[in-house]
Formats: C-alpha cells, structure tokens, sequence
C-alpha cells in the first residue's frame, strides 16, 4: 500500500511541477526594454528564449560583434529590417557564431551594416555553426580577404528571404578578395534560399558567391549585378572551385561581369562537379563565356537552362557557354538565344546536348570547337537562324532541325514557345525541346528577330 501511494505522490508532484516557458526579453536603445544592446539581451537569454529588438539603428560596443556563445535563441527584430539596423561604424563584424550553434539560433529581420573585418564582414560561422537568418539585409560591409557580407568556414547555415547588397571583398588588391556577398570555405554546406544577391564586388573570384571546398545549395535565388575589380578574374557573379555537390536551382543570374572579367561573367566552376537546374542566365558579360565557364568538371549536369543575351567580348568564343579541359557536360532540355559569339565553344572537352535549341545568336554560330579534336555528342536539338550559321562542330550529331523554335516573345525575354512550335512535346518528338513549354498562343509564320546593326547592314 505505501509502494502505491508513493508511487501516486510522485505522479501528482510530476504533475504539479512547473513546466519551463521560454520568456522574452526585449532590447531598446532608447531605453524603454530591458536591456539597452543586443549583446547584453542575448547574454541574458537561455534555450529557447526570445529577444526582440525595438525599432531603431544599434551602434557602438554591444551591437557589433554579437556572439550568441552557443544558446539556441531567436534574435527578432519588432519591426523588420527596415527599421531595425545593426550599424557596425567599419568598426567590426555584425554577427561571429562559433560554438556549434544549429540552425534553432535564428537571426531574424535585421539590416547588417557597415561592417568591416579580415572574413565574414556581416556575419562569419565557424566551427560546425549553422545558425539560420530569415528576412536580413547584408549592406555595404566590408571584408579584407573573403566575404564581405557572409563567410562560411566549415559550417552551413540557412540563409531564407534575405538580401545581399553592395557588399565587397577587397583586400587592396589582394588575391584574397573573394565572395563579395558570400563566400563558403572547406566543407561549407549552406541553403540559400528565395534570397536575393546583387550589387556585390570582389577583387579575385566570386563577386556575388564564392565557393572553395564546399556545397552551397542556391534555390530560387536572384544574383545580378556583381561583378569583379581585378582584371583577368573569373566568375563575375558565382566562383565555384573544386566544389563538387554545389547545386544552383531555379536560379535568375542577370547582367554579371564586364568584358574584364576573363571568364564566367555569370558563373566560373572550376574543378566542380555541380548540378544547374531550371536557372536563366541573362546579359551576363565577360571576356570569354559571359554566361557561364566550366573548366575541369567533368560531371556537370544542366537541365532547363536559358541562356540569353549573353555577351563574349573577345572573338572567337562564347557568349552561352565555354566548357573545358574535360568538362563533358551533360546538357538536357536548354534554351540559348540571342547570345553574342557562339552560343557554345568547346576546347578539350566532348559535352553531351540533347532537346535543346540554339537560335538567333547576334554573331557566332551554334556549337564551336577550338582544335577539331572534340566530337560533342548532339541529338535531337533545333539549330536556326544564327548569325554566322547554324554549324555545330565534331561531327557526332544527329536528329538535327532547322526550323524556327518560335519563341513567344524573344525581345522580351520570353522563351516560352508558341503554340504552334514544333519544339512543343509530341509534335517532333515526344520529349519538350527547349527549357520552356508553352506559353502564348500560335505565332503562325514568325517574323526573324533581328538588330538595329543588321538593318544597317542591308543598306550599306
């Protein structure tokens, strides 16, 4: 009987027990929370707290530097980071997380700027740290050698709606000067995602994101506008070298580069066996392949890419793509249109292309080769009205058509097809030729797009 009513007491003090509520503590500046910096807040908070922080710009000792020293807590801002700013004065990095921390740390809604340190400028993990940032805005921060607005060392966080910009990595000129926005070293695996990348620059590789060693997982991201300030560099908006696993999903790489760029004015991959999935690469720019170069990366897959209006500003090579030096790409169901130079140029290196569409390059012609010793295996893909001729080199080709895609709307970047393409599943093969379905109704006999320098051309 007392084993019983033992037994019953202690489930009634079990019950009786007060169970642990995450509290929240708020930060104000001016006075009005509990603690007036960040810093003292997040010293304050345990496992599973909150700390919200007030409207209002965060400056001087405490709201730079901030160390969450291993708890698993939620950084908020009350109001966004529109009005919530972590105002760094140049005088050092926004945020530093090194003690393990997953991705239950969450840095929510903040702008991060004006921050200046070696690496990691905003925000640097280190040591197996994957904290999460939602809603963040990286501005102008500064980093001596690799990114400015956010480097990875060994570790993976989730980055979710956030913003990259006008971030620079640039150590007076050092080769150092990596990953403007962000930069991923040895083993990093972050998620990046519906994240927006743009305005960034960095002395040697990587204006927008630079990876060395690493994984980052981009999806639906936007990355524009980045470019490099060294001459003779590569990869004006990503840098990927030897970052096998690297995937770029659904992916908008616009206007990247300049004709200073060597290679890569969208994308440079390197000794990096990469997926690219459903990704437009537009208006990008660089010496040679100014929408993206692989070199030495022999296991590259690219599904349901659009290259457009891209530009190559030395003779000779590509606009789209440059593959070489091994890089057999697998190309599947891709659209390259508009391209200035060839929409491909190959040099040591056979891709396979299949179900795509090479049409209308401003100069160039479809696929070029270099030496004559690449046999690129192409079938079924539609080849017309290219500028210097709808050639495609090697030789090992079959399942050729010459006929008009018939793009719904190629001057404003809509590729989609007319209802009447003969791209479309079913009407030449059962497969979709191209990156796009349909999307407008039909176009019936297509007016050939064409330029202002050739009208000139026809009255000279």
């Amino acid at each position: 009987m007392r084993t019983i009513i033992a037994g019953v007491l202690v489930v009634v003090l079990s019950f009786a027990a007060p169970l642990a509520v995450a509290a929240t503590i708020t930060v104000d500046w001016s006075g009005s929370g509990e603690y007036l910096t960040i810093q003292d807040g997040v010293d304050a908070a345990g496992p599973g707290d909150t700390v919200l922080v007030l409207a209002g710009t965060y400056t001087g000792a405490g709201n730079r530097d901030i160390d969450f020293g291993g708890t698993s807590l939620v950084l908020l801002s009350d109001e966004g980071h529109i009005l919530t700013t972590v105002d760094c004065e140049d005088a050092g990095r926004g945020f530093l997380f090194h003690s393990s921390e997953d991705t239950n740390s969450v840095v929510s809604g903040f702008t991060i700027a004006n921050a200046a340190a070696d690496s990691g400028a905003g925000a640097f993990c280190w040591n197996g740290s994957n904290p999460r940032f939602e809603g963040c805005l990286f501005l102008s921060n500064t980093a001596q050698m690799r990114g400015g607005g956010l480097c990875c060392l060994g570790s993976s966080p989730v980055v979710r709606g956030c913003w990259f910009e006008g971030n620079e990595a640039n150590q007076d000129g050092s080769s150092n000067g990596k990953g403007g926005g962000i930069s991923c070293l040895q083993g990093s695996s972050p998620l990046i995602t519906d994240t927006d990348i743009y305005m960034n620059v960095a002395y040697n590789n990587g204006g927008g994101l630079h990876s060395y060693y690493s994984s980052p997982n981009c999806v639906r991201c936007w990355i524009a506008w980045n470019n490099l300030l060294s001459y003779g560099n590569e990869g004006g908006g990503v840098g990927l070298n030897f970052s096998d696993g690297a995937a770029l999903a659904q992916c908008i790489i616009r206007e990247n580069g300049t004709s200073q760029t060597i290679v890569g004015g969208g994308l440079h991959a390197n000794g990096s066996d990469i997926t690219v999935t459903g990704c437009e690469f537009l208006d990008n720019r660089a010496g040679a392949a100014g929408g993206a170069h692989f070199s030495n990366s022999p296991n590259v897959t690219l599904t349901g890419c659009t290259f457009a209006g891209n530009l190559t500003a030395w003779g000779g090579t590509a606009g789209g793509l440059t593959c070489q030096s091994g890089s057999d790409l697998t190309i599947t169901n891709c659209t390259f249109a508009d391209n200035q130079g060839h929409h491909m140029w190959c040099q040591g290196a056979s891709p396979t292309i299949e179900y795509s569409i090479f049409a209308y390059s401003v100069s160039g012609t479809a696929v070029s080769c270099r030496e004559g010793t690449e046999t690129p295996h192409i079938h079924h893909c539609f080849v017309y009205g290219n500028a210097d001729g709808d050639t495609l080199c090697g030789g090992n080709f079959h399942d050729i058509e010459n006929s008009d895609p018939l793009f719904c709307d190629m001057s404003g970047e809509n590729f989609a097809l007319c209802a009447d393409s003969p791209c479309i599943a079913g009407v030449t093969w059962p497969s979709l030729v191209g990156a796009h379905a349909q999307g407008c109704p039909a176009c019936g006999n297509a007016v050939e797009p064409t330029s202002w320098g050739a009208i000139k051309a026809m009255y000279r």
